[in-house]
This record gives C-alpha cells, structure tokens and sequence, in this order.
C-alpha cells in the first residue's frame, strides 16, 4: 500500500513537473498575443490620430489659403478701383486744365485781336488827328503870318496870367520841367506845372525831384520837400513809404 501511494505520490510529481513548463508557455504566449494586439491596436490609433491631424492640417491651410485668396482678391479689387478712380481724376483734371487753358488762349487772341483793332483805330485816328493837326498848322501859320503881333501879345499875355495865377498859388515849387517850367507841389501831394493857357499839367519826374532808391518793382522813390518819402503807383496817386534807417 506505501508502495503505491509512493508509486503515485512520485507519478503526480512528474506530471506535475511535466504539466507546468507547458502552462508557463501558454501564459507566456497569451501575454505576447496580449502586447502585440496592443501594439497593433495603439499602432492602429496612433495612425488614426495621425490621419486625423493630417487632415485636420490640410484642412487648416486649405482655409488658409482660401481665406488669403480671397484676401488677395479684395484688395486686388480695391487696388484697381482706387487705380480707377485716381486716373478717373487724373483724366478730369487734365481736361480742365486743357478746357482753362484753351479758354485762356481764346481770350488771349480775342484780347490781342481787339488791342490790334483798337491800335488800328488810334492809328488811323492819329493819322487824321495828324492831318487836321497839319492843315491847323498851316492855317494857323497863315494867320499868324498875317497877325503875328496879335498872337504874340496873346501868348505872352497867357504866360503873363500864367505867372501870375502862379504867384497868387500858395502851393510850393519843387522843381522844373526838362523844358523849364516851375513844378509845384499841390494841396493832395500832386506834382504839377502851369501850360501855356493856365491849367495844370500834372507830372511824376521833374528837374530836381530828389529820388533816394528804389521799390521792389522797379519804382523810384522820391523825398518831398517836407522830406516824406514816396513813390507813384499805377493810377498816379502817391504812396508813402518808411523811412530807411
């Protein structure tokens, strides 16, 4: 009876021994088929995460590059609608400035036109005021051929009243002409001298008019007799200036 138990005490041991590498390997190659599913699976994942993210990246810069088109777009529009504009008003003002400037030439040669028309006209007046003035002389040096001592005694009686409506003039003399007569002074500044028959010629430069510069424009500068400085404008009136220090 020991024999046997020991018989089969010694038999289950080596069954045992014998049935436990086989277990270990078939826990072992569980456990290698468990990691490589997992591998495979995280593999798996990971590559489905990957597509994802491509696609997601594509997608991004797909929107990126619609958005920077359009963009692109836009401000192309905008370029050429503000180039349009500007050459729009480029092309306006460049027709108004040759509109202006055919209409100064127009009025220019209209203005010339008429200058040359009055010039003809104040030529051939002159030319018959020459004539009258011509047949006048004559007649007048027949006359005075046939009165000189009449017309003599008028003129000096004219220069005589000349004088004298010199004298009784409070206005002060301040020169002479080229040809000799008294330049006065008048009551508003103007500078004059008494013609033939009495009336009052009116001048700018005379003999002895004190010219102490110039202005800007070329104009003389004269010091009256009260030492004011002046020069005459355009219209012949008397514009005073300051002195220079």
């Amino acid at each position: 009876m020991k024999k046997c138990i020991m018989v089969l005490t010694l038999a289950g041991v080596f069954l045992a021994a014998q049935i436990q590498p086989v277990a270990l390997a078939q826990d072992q190659t569980e456990i290698k088929s468990k990691a490589e599913t997992a591998k495979e699976k995280a593999e798996a994942k990971a590559e489905k995460a990957k597509e994802k993210a491509e696609a997601k990246a594509k997608a991004t810069k797909e929107k990126a590059e619609a958005k920077a088109e359009k963009t692109k777009e836009k401000a192309e529009a905008k370029a050429g609608k503000t180039k349009e504009k500007a050459e729009a008003k480029v092309k306006e003002t460049k027709e108004k400035g040759e509109a202006k400037a055919t209409k100064t030439a127009k009025e220019s040669k209209e203005k010339i036109t008429k200058e040359k028309e009055n010039a003809t006209d104040k030529l051939k007046s002159a030319t018959k005021s020459g004539e009258k003035t011509e047949a006048k002389g004559e007649s007048e040096v027949k006359e005075t051929k046939e009165s000189g001592k009449t017309t003599l005694n008028e003129k000096m009686k004219t220069a005589t009243e000349a004088k004298e409506m010199a004298k009784e003039s409070k206005d002060e003399a301040v020169g002479k002409t080229a040809d000799g007569k008294t330049v006065f002074e008048g009551a508003k500044n103007g500078h004059y001298f008494l013609n033939d028959k009495g009336d009052k010629t009116y001048v700018k430069d005379f003999v002895g008019a004190k010219i102490v510069g110039q202005t800007k424009k070329g104009q003389n500068i004269y010091e009256g007799p009260r030492g004011g400085h002046f020069y005459y404008t355009e219209s012949g009136n008397k514009e005073y200036v300051k002195k220079d220090k």
